[in-house]
């Protein structure tokens, strides 16, 4: 109930916000698909900024919290650009508009996609924050921002290269105990994935609390 009314709130904030001003409607449709996805993630308790295939206490929340910050400043940044920056948004409306939502859409199906495989690997990390790199890419253009443009190239992406090297070396380390262990290849299939992590962290974290 309350990710719905949140949702219906901000609909009804946000077409008030940006209707009074020009070239409004896609990126007033933008904001909308984007908000309805992240009540989705709400919904099922996904990390977002991160891909959630680690163990919790296996994350780095400093990352998290950084790039937390600049995803949404990023997206007031946006709402800015359309309420008072018009004159330095991207020309050619609404086409990078159509494009960013596309792309925005486009995320959301890697995203989809992976929680699908069968098997997790190294490849599955890269596709996750790949999709995240679509997706900050598609609010500048559904935005049209030069600013969040500049802003996603030397900030966002130097904390997605980060985050991804981080999660990357702690799952190949776990990939090494998996093979120790069965004495077979690396891949990881998702049946068995808690069940792996849960004998991994017993030896890298003896004692830990359940």
């Amino acid at each position: 109930m309350w990710i719905v009314f949140i949702t219906l709130y901000t609909g009804l904030f946000f077409f008030n916000c940006l209707s009074q001003y020009r070239n409004w409607t896609f990126p007033y449709i933008y904001t909308m698909l984007l908000i309805l996805w992240l009540a989705r993630e709400y919904y099922v308790k996904n990390l977002f900024f991160q891909s959630g295939l680690l163990p919790m206490e296996k994350y780095n929340f400093a990352l998290r919290a950084m790039f937390a910050l600049f995803f949404y400043s990023s997206f007031i940044v946006g709402i800015i650009t359309v309420v008072a920056w018009d004159k330095y948004q991207i020309k050619a409306y609404p086409i990078f508009q159509l494009i960013g939502i596309a792309l925005l859409l486009y995320s959301v199906f890697i995203r989809t996609r992976i929680t699908r495989d069968e098997q997790i690997t190294t490849r599955t990390f890269e596709n996750f924050y790949f999709s995240l790199i679509v997706l900050m890419i598609s609010m500048c253009l559904g935005y049209g921002s030069y600013f969040m443009l500049l802003y996603m190239i030397i900030v966002g992406l130097p904390l997605i290269f980060l985050q991804a090297r981080y999660e990357e070396r702690i799952f190949r380390q776990f990939q090494d105990f998996v093979q120790g262990e069965q004495k077979t290849t690396r891949v990881i299939k998702r049946g068995q994935y808690e069940q792996l992590w849960a004998k991994y962290l017993e030896k890298v974290m003896p004692g830990r609390k359940k």
